[in-house]
């Protein structure tokens, strides 16, 4: 089998590799919880053999030190250095120029995979599947549940599915043909992107139900917040590259009158949830994700909303 190395732009095909798989985990001062992803990749039972490659996004908590210090004679662990630009993307493809094999998977640095997860994508592989995704696990920080197990491939955009970008894999030929993540995608929409972009151009996506991770949530009402509200301005950027494609427009809210209305509604029912309630969180993603279509929509001259 060929390797292709090297960044957007660059792919240039190397030596043969001995490792069938490279685990890429970006990481941006996750020392807090790197051990616990490191321990679970050190337990897997599987055929296949497999390399870690930690790539540091610039982290000033030790995370780079930490992670070598897990490297040994049988558990491979690599640090590549991704500092240069910031944001996820630039991460995964700083770790896919710097891997080994030809299956690529991708998990992050404050989750955990469960028992199997290498060996049930390996699997998929072996079996044909070249772009393939995982089930999740959602669990708050402490680890205790906060919804019920659910496939790691989304489609509430009702157009093309996508794998949660912290359980997922890509063969590296998909990369090869269809180009790297697109770095300009940063806080979402970034695993979006480039698996609607590799299956218009053939290659199907492939859900792996034994490939499981603990998908750690954001509880912090400021911090989910601002997370939902970056979905939300990813999903008109979105919308402005796949519209031609057939992403349909939100059919919701089609006028400025209907949105005013509509998120008068979602701000006032989240208000009368109480603090820390499913309702008010439920109502906190709703409200964010609102709030960043309207500035995306803004930002990308659509109308996403």
């Amino acid at each position: 089998m060929q390797t292709l190395i090297g960044m957007a732009g660059g792919l240039r095909v190397g030596e043969d590799s001995s490792m069938d798989v490279s685990v890429i985990i970006p990481c941006l001062n996750g020392a807090a919880t790197l051990d616990r992803q490191l321990a679970a990749l050190r337990a897997q039972t599987t055929d296949a053999t497999f390399e870690v490659v930690v790539s540091d996004n610039g982290s000033t908590d030790g995370s780079a030190d930490l992670a070598r210090k897990w490297a040994d004679g049988t558990f491979i662990v690599r640090v590549v250095d991704a500092s240069s630009v910031k944001g996820i993307n630039h991460s995964r493809n700083v770790g896919i120029a710097g891997s080994e094999s030809e299956l690529l998977l991708f998990c992050d640095v404050d989750d955990r995979v469960h028992p199997g997860w290498i060996q049930g994508f390996w699997l998929a592989y072996k079996a044909g599947a070249r772009l393939v995704g995982g089930s999740v696990s959602r669990v708050f920080a402490d680890g205790s549940p906060a919804l019920a197990l659910e496939t790691g491939l989304n489609n509430d955009l009702l157009f093309l599915p996508w794998a949660t970008g912290a359980n997922c894999g890509v063969a590296r030929e998909v990369v090869a043909e269809c180009g790297p993540f697109d770095e300009s995608f940063r806080g979402g929409g970034d695993e979006t992107e480039f698996f609607w972009r590799a299956q218009l151009a053939g290659f199907p996506l492939t859900y792996v139900s034994d490939a499981e991770v603990d998908y750690v949530q954001r509880a912090e009402t400021k911090s989910l917040f601002r997370q939902q509200h970056l979905y939300g301005r990813s999903h008109a950027k979105l919308y402005s590259l796949f519209r031609d494609a057939g992403m349909p427009r939100p059919r919701r809210m089609s006028s400025v009158r209907g949105v005013a209305s509509g998120t008068a509604r979602i701000v006032l029912g989240t208000v009368a949830a109480g603090r820390g309630h499913e309702l008010r969180q439920h109502g906190l993603r709703q409200l964010g994700q609102m709030t960043g279509r309207i500035a995306g929509s803004w930002a990308h001259r659509v109308w996403y909303v």
